[in-house]
């Protein structure tokens, strides 16, 4: 039986929702445009659904080295809901659907290289390998050295 839903691409070309479909084929509103948006889409408060300043902080980064965006920022608006707001400013009429879409392109390039040079750098044993230390060791060492000898009564608390 054919599904009367249209394509994800037909849906992706939707500038009030981006949507993302999931493996078991339900598709779930992940970006929303948040009511209060220019006509022309120029200026938009995007909702990441399941984001939290991971996601806001390099998305902001990314997208305020386009030099067409005048402005962009990003805040939770409550630590226990799983979502962030995303403000994008364009310069000259710019859509800011057309610079998410850029910068989560770019930002997934970036983070695409970085994992490819991560595993290059494993695989081929070229990074520095450094000795674990016992820190607890280390600190009564070092203040013994320095004349405060720890008694076991001020003993660190290791729980």
């Amino acid at each position: 039986m054919a599904s009367a839903d249209p394509p994800l691409a037909s849906r992706l070309d939707n500038a009030g929702t981006l949507l993302q479909s999931v493996s078991t084929s339900i598709v779930q509103e992940k970006i929303t445009i948040l009511p209060g948006h220019e006509p022309d889409y120029s200026a938009c408060t995007f909702c990441l659904a399941n984001e939290d300043h991971t996601l806001g902080n390099a998305l902001r980064w990314i997208i305020m080295k386009d030099p067409e965006v005048e402005f962009c920022g990003y805040s939770a608006p409550h630590p226990a809901d799983p979502k962030i707001h995303l403000r994008i400013q364009m310069y000259e009429n710019q859509s800011a659907v057309d610079c998410l879409r850029r910068a989560l392109k770019n930002l997934r390039e970036l983070l695409n290289t970085v994992n490819d040079k991560y595993a290059n750098s494993v695989k081929n044993d070229t990074y520095i390998r450094e000795d674990d230390v016992d820190v607890k060791a280390v600190v009564a060492e070092t203040l013994r050295q320095r004349g405060f000898g720890a008694a076991e009564d001020d003993a660190m608390d290791v729980s």
